[in-house]
């Protein structure tokens, strides 16, 4: 088996993943070759890989190289981990809407700042999905990468490239759920239907019990905003999820969202605005540029003191990526959340639009599990989103202005419509064509 990992010089990402495949018994004697633009970052992660396999007497075999097309060549698995410009054009993303009042406490996927990462990332995705074509066309693409709806889109529309995206999001929430009912995350059951970062939690089964009706006494008891005033000054502590945003909407729509408050908060208006400090009310701070430096800086430091001859503490970490690249590949199926066309599975929203739900994957692929049409409520906050989505794709593949236009001034973040020409073209930095 052979897998690409483009993006591999990832502090965030390679580290956890390589653990997770080197201690895989699927992926035994698996080639692993990791590309990256970066050439001190890709010597440094593959310095630190191969340490990883074997201080865990793995049998995956990790090289690099700086060729993306020659690191595809007959590859199996695609990873495909990246971030077009990095901080520096994150940085835009954020500061750049703030100066129209608008806030993101993320700026990752929906947003001035879901925009201009999309017409980043897309149009690269859909490169690496269209030499995928040529050189490993039955390789399945296992996209970790954000915007992850649209740049799943894209690539399912734009290619014959078979794409999964994988998310963490649903697996951080139902264990805090867990946790406020008392009980193990392995006691609750969920069926979950809606879009990246803002999937909803149809049905909740805890020990055969209703969980929803559950949660609403836990709230009605303990109030939606319990947590919210819990802080620490590590520059981590804004990507903590207090719940409040996903508990109160929960009250007032019956909806209960499975994505930590940060992400679910664009999607909505009204919450990341003065009038509530910028989300501070509801637990939500904003996570700065600085901020998320200072995380990565750390992150490297450890491995490069790793790398020099310190331990690093190695486990299996929680993420769905490898145990999917192991059902695949003929290792055991198992039942994942999984961002992949709508065939069906989610009755009321677009057919062939991205979607995320619950999906059983083994070696003939991913079979999405049915849950019907969403109700009104859900489909009222998500819809849209999705109908943005695919103006957001257009713009990335065509350099059309207006689909970019009309999903940034129908999107809910934006506060003064009469603004949004300018906003897009310091966006994009200069103006796209007409």
């Amino acid at each position: 088996m052979k897998i690409a990992f483009v993006g591999g010089g990832s502090v965030q990402w390679t580290p956890k993943l390589v653990t997770d495949m080197a201690l895989n018994p699927t992926l035994a004697g698996a080639d692993l070759v990791l590309h990256d633009i970066d050439p001190e970052g890709l010597d440094l992660l593959t310095r630190a890989s191969q340490k990883i396999v074997k201080q865990l007497d793995g049998s995956l075999r990790v090289s690099a190289s700086l060729d993306r097309r020659a690191s595809l060549d007959g590859a199996d698995i695609v990873i495909l981990c990246v971030a077009i410009g990095g901080l520096a054009a994150m940085s835009g993303d954020i500061q750049i809407p703030e100066r129209y009042g608008i806030y993101q406490s993320v700026g990752d996927t929906v947003g001035p700042g879901g925009l201009a990462r999309g017409l980043r990332n897309i149009p690269f995705a859909v490169q690496v999905a269209r030499e995928m074509e040529d050189r490993c066309p039955d390789a399945w693409l296992l996209n970790l990468t954000n915007p992850m709806t649209t740049i799943c889109r894209g690539i399912t529309g734009g290619t014959k490239i078979r794409a999964i995206g994988l998310c963490h999001e649903v697996g951080g929430v139902l264990p805090r759920i867990a946790s406020l009912l008392g009980v193990s995350a392995d006691a609750l059951t969920a069926e979950i239907a809606g879009i990246n970062h803002l999937p909803t939690i149809q049905r909740l089964s805890v020990n055969g019990q209703d969980g929803l009706a559950l949660l609403r006494d836990w709230i009605a008891e303990h109030g939606a905003f319990s947590f919210v005033d819990q802080r620490t000054s590590d520059p981590s502590d804004s990507f903590r999820d207090r719940l409040a945003v996903k508990l109160s909407l929960f009250t007032q729509l019956g909806v209960l969202f499975g994505a930590g408050d940060r992400h679910v908060a664009e999607f909505m208006s009204g919450i990341l605005t003065e009038e509530n400090a910028r989300g501070a009310r509801y637990g939500v701070l904003l996570t700065t540029i600085e901020q998320r430096r200072q995380i990565a800086q750390r992150r490297r430091s450890q491995i490069e003191r790793f790398v020099e001859g310190e331990d690093l503490p190695l486990a299996a970490s929680d993420e769905q990526l490898v145990p999917v690249m192991a059902a695949l590949r003929g290792g055991p199926p198992g039942t994942f959340i999984v961002n992949v066309p709508n065939s069906g599975q989610i009755a009321n929203l677009p057919r062939d639009a991205v979607v995320e739900s619950v999906g059983t994957i083994d070696a003939l692929g991913v079979h999405p599990h049915a849950v019907g049409a969403l109700p009104n409520a859900a489909y009222a906050a998500i819809a849209p989103h999705v109908a943005r989505q695919e103006l957001i794709v257009e713009a990335a593949l065509t350099g059309q202005r207006g689909p970019a236009l009309a999903a940034l001034t129908s999107d809910p973040l934006v506060r003064n419509p009469a603004t949004v020409g300018e906003l897009l073209d310091e966006l994009v930095g200069t103006p796209v064509s007409a």
